[in-house]
């Protein structure tokens, strides 16, 4: 369910709640100006003078006594319209028996009337103003959206505690509400996503008060599963956030299709390439091949130069972007059998199978920075980033899968410590 709708349904239930004030408060009027008419103009009235006191006094009383929520009950605006309604009706009885007695109207009769039904609609309207600002009925209201919703719903308040959770919740997770309450959401984490993603997670919450996305998490049996989640900020009358609401829904099951299960599990959902899970499948299939067929093949280590400039400047929004068309410009530069990776934030891990000679190596690294460092329009904005790059070799520097990324990361900062926008092969004096 979209937040927006889970909202939506919210806010039906609050205006179904009101309904009846509305009705009761259009009986009013109604009543008012057929009263008026025949007070001011001496007109007939449509019906006997007891019809229209007994009708307005059941419709009013069928409400009135049908309200049980004590939230409601100990509303001073809620008391008070049962004694101004009372005391509209004696003042009515009174003005209609003196007209039908050929009477004049004494004014002030009149002024207390007209008097007490503007403090009626006032009192209504306070009341409904009351209803919806009234934390503990609103929250009331939506429980019945809260509690029926197939998507997990999740409450905290502003440090991320979480306050309350729904029965979906509890099915998807196996937590109970109990053994969540006060804890915080990353009860949840999977250990799937890096310490970035939430950080960029949050960045975007603060931000536009919003975040969606696919993310991992882990139930109480510890199976890991995918579900798409919408995360939305709630703010006081001061602008200030006072909750934030989660809701999910479990993409794992089998309509979803093995295909979409595979790609939530194995590619980086912002650039859409392999994330770090597959990134060590196939650089292990990799060296096996390469092994077989006595190769070389080139582990990388790529981090973007001046990129956090870019998100402290301009938010993480356009950072996004920037990440998407580095992506796509690499991709172009490498061939079908070779690799990219997001393993997380601007860092980046790439695979160059089937290496010839060292000249090979670096013409296609050399490719790759120009085709960064070329100017990048997001928003109509131009910008101008570059990259920093360490190679190892397989099997030159180790046969180890770890080990080769471990020196590719090496030889990538001695890049950076040279100036950026370049590349370094990593060499045992760097260890």
């Amino acid at each position: 369910m979209d937040i927006s709708l889970f909202q939506k349904l919210t806010e039906s239930e609050l205006d179904n709640y009101l309904n009846d004030i509305d009705l009761a408060l259009e009986f009013h009027i109604k009543w008012l100006a057929e009263l008026n008419r025949t007070l001011l103009c001496h007109h007939q009235l449509d019906f006997n003078e007891e019809s229209i006191f007994d009708l307005n006094n059941e419709y009013f009383n069928r409400w009135y006594n049908s309200v049980c929520d004590q939230e409601l009950l100990d509303m001073p605006a809620f008391s008070s319209l049962n004694i101004i309604h009372g005391n509209m009706l004696n003042v009515a009885r009174q003005l209609i028996s003196t007209v039908a007695n050929n009477e004049v109207i004494c004014c002030k009769e009149y002024d207390r009337f007209t008097a007490l039904a503007a403090d009626l609609r006032h009192n209504i309207q306070l009341l409904k103003t009351k209803i919806k600002s009234d934390l503990k009925l609103v929250a009331k209201l939506m429980g019945k959206v809260f509690e029926n919703a197939e998507e997990g719903v999740m409450i905290t308040d502003a440090q991320s505690r979480i306050l309350n959770v729904n029965q979906s919740f509890t099915s998807v997770t196996h937590y109970t509400k109990d053994e969540v309450i006060g804890k915080k959401p990353s009860i949840l984490h999977s250990g799937h996503h890096d310490i970035g993603f939430y950080q960029r997670m949050w960045a975007v919450l603060t931000k536009e008060h919003r975040w969606q996305g696919e993310i991992w998490n882990r139930r109480k049996n510890n199976d890991i599963y995918p579900e798409w989640l919408s995360i939305t900020a709630v703010f006081d009358d001061k602008g200030d956030v006072t909750h934030y609401i989660g809701i999910f829904s479990d993409v794992s099951t089998e309509s979803e299709g093995n295909d979409r299960l595979y790609r939530l599990a194995h590619y980086d959902s912002l650039c859409n390439l392999p994330n770090r899970l597959l990134f060590y499948d196939r650089l292990r299939q990799s060296v096996s091949r390469s092994r077989r067929n006595d190769q070389r093949i080139a582990v990388m280590f790529m981090d973007l130069d001046g990129f956090k400039k870019v998100n402290d400047e301009h938010g993480h929004g356009v950072g996004d972007e920037l990440l998407q068309q580095v992506s796509k410009r690499v991709v172009e530069v490498l061939r079908e059998s070779d690799t990219i990776a997001r393993i997380g934030g601007d860092e980046f891990t790439l695979i160059i199978n089937d290496i010839d000679n060292i000249e090979s190596i670096n013409t296609i690294v050399e490719k790759i920075l120009t085709s960064i460092t070329e100017p990048h329009t997001v928003n109509q904005v131009s910008f101008h980033i570059s990259a920093s790059i360490g190679i190892s070799l397989y099997p030159d520097n180790s046969e180890d899968m770890n080990t080769l990324v471990k020196q590719a990361d090496i030889a990538m900062y001695k890049a950076k410590k040279q100036g950026k926008n370049c590349y370094k092969f990593f060499e045992k004096s760097m260890e």
